[in-house]
């Protein structure tokens, strides 16, 4: 979206992530963390979000992404999209993150947005993103409104906007985890415990806290991985389905030991298909089995209609190309 951000705030530029979220303990709500601002601009623009300070954390230079001792890669969260998309290191351990980057947006987005960014990104809905300047603005339930107008049998504890992260669904199926600064020291979670599943409040993270790197453990032997970022442009846009697959094999080449599906931009949260998972573990694999499994998976996610693309779309575009991204994983894990 174009425009001016028409409302005053303050600007800080700390010189450590220390001192960034002890600003933000000392500012409180009113104070908003600056990274690539790819997401958190465009929302000031439509005065969805109207913070009275940006902290910014471009003075913060990231470290590149490194391999620990025990094989898994640790990853500085202000790394730029663009960055993991080049990086030999990166397509090297990780070549699933190195096409998920890719996936997101334009080359722009991609040289300014960064990893943390990208996971901390609003969700989103028609009537939510738009500035509504033509017609009423009536405030939705997010925006502390008495009503969903999208979805107005909704309670008020509903809010059904869609979490749109390219990055995130392949970090979950790779069972990465997250560390998280606050001015008491660190914490680590799964990834994918960052997320509540509640559109009105997305993650499991304080108003003083601060995504500061991802970790990604080593992959074992005989697994492989697909992923898929369905679009009606083959790009430059959000997704309306995002699929990130890992399958690990037994010895045998045939026989899966463990299933990792999960999907994105299709509910609050990305989500893990976990019928579809249990269908696949244990079982020796063909097409027919990772085809049941992708209509399990397109039937139990239950797809949030979004930016005009109907349930029963998702729920195919699902099928189709959850299939194809099992199959690409078994033909990796094989090989």
């Amino acid at each position: 979206m174009g425009g001016m951000i028409l409302f005053d705030f303050a600007y800080e530029r700390p010189a450590t992530a220390e001192d960034a979220v002890a600003m933000l303990a000392r500012l409180g709500a009113d104070a908003r963390l600056l990274a690539g601002g790819t997401d958190l601009l465009p929302n000031m623009r439509s005065e969805l979000l109207r913070p009275g300070v940006l902290i910014s954390l471009n003075a913060l230079a990231p470290e590149p992404p490194q391999v620990a001792a025990d094989g898994s890669v640790r990853i500085d969260a202000l790394t730029r999209l663009a960055s993991l998309e080049r990086s030999g290191l990166i397509r090297e351990k990780l070549p699933m993150i190195a096409l998920a980057a890719r996936a997101v947006g334009s080359n722009q987005i991609r040289e300014m947005g960064t990893l943390g960014g990208n996971l901390c990104q609003e969700t989103r809905c028609l009537y939510l993103n738009q500035r509504h300047d033509f017609q009423f603005s009536a405030p939705c339930f997010k925006l502390g409104g008495d009503c969903c107008y999208p979805f107005p049998r909704n309670a008020p504890t509903t809010c059904w906007s869609v979490y749109m992260s390219d990055m995130a669904p392949a970090l979950i199926a790779l069972d990465a985890c997250v560390e998280i600064l606050s001015d008491a020291g660190s914490r680590r979670i799964p990834i994918e415990a960052f997320f509540t599943g509640s559109g009105l409040k997305p993650f499991n993270v304080g108003a003083a806290e601060l995504v500061r790197t991802v970790c990604i453990p080593a992959q074992p032997a005989h697994s492989g991985w697909g992923f898929h970022k369905s679009t009606v442009r083959g790009g430059l846009e959000f997704g309306m389905a995002v699929c990130a697959v890992c399958l690990r094999m037994e010895g045998d080449g045939k026989t899966c030991a463990e299933a990792r599906i999960a999907l994105g931009a299709v509910r609050e949260r990305p989500v893990r298909a976990a019928g579809a998972e249990r269908l696949l573990q244990g079982a020796v694999l063909d097409r027919a089995r990772l085809a049941q499994a992708a209509a399990q998976a397109s039937k139990e996610i239950d797809p949030l209609p979004h930016h005009g693309f109907t349930r029963r779309h998702l729920m195919d575009n699902l099928k189709v190309y959850l299939r194809r991204t099992l199959e690409q994983a078994l033909e990796r894990a094989q090989g």
